[in-house]
């Protein structure tokens, strides 16, 4: 009986703290606007997204890709204000639209490589973080209309980003992302849209957007089986 009770508390703790695994952990929310180039793409000039509501656009999207000329950036910030070093931290997002912000223009997506950069922030919405220095780079991905759409969710690891800015006494975290001007659209009026940006303690990543399926946490995996092993013993015992 108590070997009994033994096994089936085991099986409950195991479930719990595989179920707690599997749940994100979120470290902070970040704000997030766009900013576009004039003619000259490597300046920032105006915003396409800001809580102002610029052009009657929502406010917290990341428009990234091209409007006629112009380049356009997304960008989030992360008030590193009470932080911690942590052990682990993802830069997490998704996607808001297959389009721009404007209809009729840029509403297009465009297949291409978008780049994903981390640069010290100033808990503001600044036209200059469109051209603040790369503190380098956090990845990239390969995004197109026919294998990616609303709502699937990208993760990237910014950890080392996050410490060192934490170590150093930073006030915050930027990430930015750009399409890459080697993508086959490159220069054409089309742009996707991202939103939810957001920093969080494990990888959130789904579907293609992880590279082909969502991969779960090794701690997670091993949960798992130790909850199915204890199951299969108490399946035998019975």
């Amino acid at each position: 009986m108590i070997h009994r009770m033994f096994k089936r508390g085991l099986l409950v703790s195991a479930l719990a703290l595989t179920a707690a695994t599997a749940q994100a952990a979120l470290i902070t929310n970040g704000f997030t606007f766009a900013v576009a180039s004039g003619s000259n793409t490597a300046v920032g000039s105006h915003f396409h997204s800001s809580t102002g509501g610029v052009f009657g656009n929502p406010a917290g999207k990341a428009e990234v890709g091209r409007f006629s000329v112009e380049e356009v950036r997304g960008l989030s910030e992360y008030n590193l204000a009470g932080q911690s070093l942590a052990s682990s931290a993802f830069v997490t997002f998704d996607i808001y639209k297959a389009g721009g912000l404007f209809n009729g223009t840029n509403n297009t997506p465009f297949t291409g490589t978008v780049i994903v950069e981390a640069y010290a922030g100033n808990n503001l919405e600044d036209i200059t973080d469109y051209q603040a220095p790369s503190l380098g780079q956090v990845g990239t991905f390969n995004i197109d209309p026919a294998n990616f759409g609303v709502g699937d969710i990208f993760s990237f690891d910014v950890t080392s980003f996050f410490n060192s800015l934490v170590t150093s006494g930073g006030t915050s975290l930027g990430i930015r992302l750009r399409e890459s001007t080697a993508g086959p659209d490159y220069g054409l009026s089309r742009a996707w849209t991202f939103q939810d940006f957001r920093l969080t303690s494990d990888n959130q990543c789904t579907g293609r957007a992880c590279g082909g399926g969502t991969v779960p946490e090794p701690g997670a995996l091993a949960l798992a089986a130790l909850a199915l092993g204890v199951m299969g013993a108490v399946r035998r015992r019975r």
